[in-house]
């Protein structure tokens, strides 16, 4: 237990350290505003145009640093951020648009789900970070009033105005800005959201018997034709099997078998151990997809196996956080790398600021895992 709470404080000093004030120093924009996308490789920020979900990202990634004890700025760099976001992206209807110039002209004002998940997840951020009057409350009802009038699919779930497929992934993230939600507010729309989309998910994306989750869909949810119905990615295995697990708990129920079975499928197909690290994608049929690895799914297998005490016990965390810290070995610390290709080679480019948002949950998930170990001594 030493090794793994040496592992975690190396891995807690870098972030709070290094990672939170690069992106606070060098990553907020202080002209216009708000957060840049990527910072290159000799820290300076490159000015591309601002997704939602990143500026969400970052709010959420400073409030929760401050939870977790650091000392730094959060309250400040969160507010930063959502400033920017209510100050651009919120449309006439209450929706989010995805995209817009540096200076807040919009570039895409589709309704795209997935936008309007980390909307509302920034929104709980704001309501944390500011308390009752803030008016974050308001404006995440009414989102979530706008998804269930307009956007509400006639068996369950959301769709969107993107015209692509329909996707289990944007439903994970507003089951995660619902259960932020139930947290700080006892609105029942929020527990009726989660519990849908957990329903869903049980129903219609993971599979019963082996734990696969698929990622898209027909419009009748049911699978996708083609190679896009059978893909599965390990890194929302992980992370379905976590946010479940903490749906179980908010809501007093007994935990989904479905947590162990994604999980495991994950475990058994989507982890290259030589390389220590969970790879991009698989197939339905647990053959390889995409054998890269990207820095998130590090995190996501992180928290999945923070809810799994074999996981701590038998060394798999271990591997896990070695996997995640491999993507830290830059030039200029508190940067990271972003994919390592098949042949185990990190790809050099800027690195994006929207991997701050898994890294904290990582570390968050450790810290609690911490406090157990130390209660069980």
């Amino acid at each position: 237990m030493t090794l793994i709470s040496n592992k975690i404080a190396s891995l807690r000093e870098w972030l709070f350290d290094a990672a939170l004030p690069l992106w606070w120093q060098r990553g907020a924009d202080r002209i216009n505003g708000g957060f840049y996308e990527k910072i290159d490789a000799d820290g300076t920020p490159l000015d591309f145009p601002r997704r939602l979900r990143v500026i969400a990202r970052q709010a959420y990634s400073y409030c929760e640093a401050g939870r977790l004890g650091w000392y730094g700025p959060w309250r400040e760099a969160s507010l930063w951020a959502l400033e920017y976001l209510g100050g651009h992206f919120v449309a006439h209807d209450g929706t989010v648009v995805s995209l817009v110039a540096p200076d807040g002209t919009v570039l895409d004002s589709r309704m795209d789900l997935y936008n309007q998940a980390f909307a509302l997840l920034a929104f709980a951020t704001g309501q944390r970070c500011e308390g009752a009057g803030s008016q974050w409350d308001d404006r995440a009802k009414r989102l979530r009033n706008r998804l269930n009038e307009a956007y509400a699919h006639p068996y369950a779930g959301y769709r969107d105005d993107t015209g692509s497929s329909l996707q289990s992934n944007p439903h994970m993230h507003l089951l995660e800005a619902a259960m932020a939600w139930m947290v700080i507010d006892q609105d029942p729309g929020w527990r009726k959201m989660a519990d849908q989309i957990v329903t869903l998910a049980l129903d219609r994306f993971i599979d019963g018997k082996t734990g696969a989750l698929r990622e898209f869909f027909a419009s009748d949810w049911s699978p996708a034709s083609g190679v896009e119905g059978r893909i599965v990615e390990p890194g929302h295995q992980y992370e379905w099997a976590f946010l479940l697990n903490r749906w179980a708990s908010l809501t007093d129920r007994e935990q989904p078998a479905a947590v162990h079975r994604l999980i495991a499928f994950a475990d058994a197909h989507g982890v290259d151990h030589q390389r220590k690290v969970a790879i991009n994608s698989l197939l339905i049929d647990g053959s390889v997809n995409d054998a890269k690895a990207r820095l998130w799914p590090q995190t996501e297998r992180i928290r999945a196996y923070a809810i799994d005490d074999t996981a701590i016990a038998g060394g798999r965390m271990q591997q896990a956080i070695d996997g995640l810290m491999r993507y830290f070995e830059t030039k200029l610390r508190g940067l990271w790398f972003d994919q390592l290709t098949s042949s185990d080679k990190m790809i050099i480019e800027p690195s994006p600021a929207s991997s701050l948002y898994h890294i904290v949950g990582a570390v968050a998930e450790l810290s609690e895992v911490e406090l157990r170990m130390t209660r069980t001594v």
